[in-house]
């Protein structure tokens, strides 16, 4: 067999790993977003719930939640093996984009009881940059956040400027991350051996995204180790 016919039979194996991926993807999305809206109508007809099937049904969201953001972060490593990943910038107000992407975990944040505090300007952020790819970014780190704080935990972002542009912090007072496996954190399918608090998964692929969007983006992330417990990770976009 010659080169040509091993770089064909490459090509066709990289195209049918793209579309079964593509297909998992949506047909796990499909029911689990259907288990989400039932569970949703359950609690609307169920006004006597009790304590222990009301920890039951949170377990349930989580779960679901993890499983939808596993799909999603499936979803973009597929994109960007294939190599699909466009960046199209425009101006947005940072400030926006941090506090859509708080309100999207509103759910977790209400069955883990935390406490979620945004340390924001009051006066405009703007970037040059594109929009749901940095959202992604600051989703992704504000996951693990959400996902490693035990309930009633505290979770601080702050939105600061700096001569480059403007930096991110997401410190959250979990279980912290051990010095041994820091090397770990942004390498593809690595999973650390930290717990999530609400026995969320992970395919260890949320920050290994998050490297390649901060490239494309111009941008950097870096963990800050805290002293006591928690981690804090600082993401640097350039105006």
């Amino acid at each position: 067999m010659n080169i040509e016919n091993l770089k064909l039979e490459l090509d066709q194996t990289k195209e049918e790993k793209y579309k079964l991926l593509k297909l998992v993807n949506h047909d796990i999305r499909s029911p689990f977003n259907r288990i989400f809206a039932l569970l949703q109508l359950f609690e609307m007809d169920n006004s006597e719930i009790s304590p222990s099937q009301n920890k039951y049904i949170e377990l349930m969201y989580l779960s679901i939640l993890s499983g939808l953001e596993m799909m999603q972060n499936l979803k973009d490593m597929r994109e960007i093996d294939a190599g699909n990943i466009t960046i199209d910038k425009a101006e947005y107000d940072l400030t926006q984009i941090v506090q859509s992407a708080v309100k999207s975990f509103y759910k977790q944040v209400e069955i883990k009881k935390l406490n979620i505090t945004t340390e924001i300007p009051n006066d405009t952020s703007i970037i040059n940059s594109d929009e749901y790819f940095v959202k992604r970014v600051i989703e992704n780190v504000l996951s693990n956040a959400i996902k490693f704080s035990k309930e009633g935990g505290k979770i601080i972002i702050r939105l600061n400027a700096i001569d480059t542009g403007y930096s991110i912090e997401t410190q959250d007072f979990g279980c912290g991350i051990k010095p041994e496996e820091e090397h770990l954190l942004f390498q593809k399918y690595m999973k650390l051996s930290s717990i999530a608090s609400g026995g969320e998964g992970s395919l260890g692929l949320g920050l290994h995204n998050t490297t390649y969007f901060l490239k494309r983006l111009n941008g950097s992330i870096s963990l800050i180790r805290k002293k006591e417990i928690g981690s804090s990770f600082i993401i640097k976009f350039k105006k």
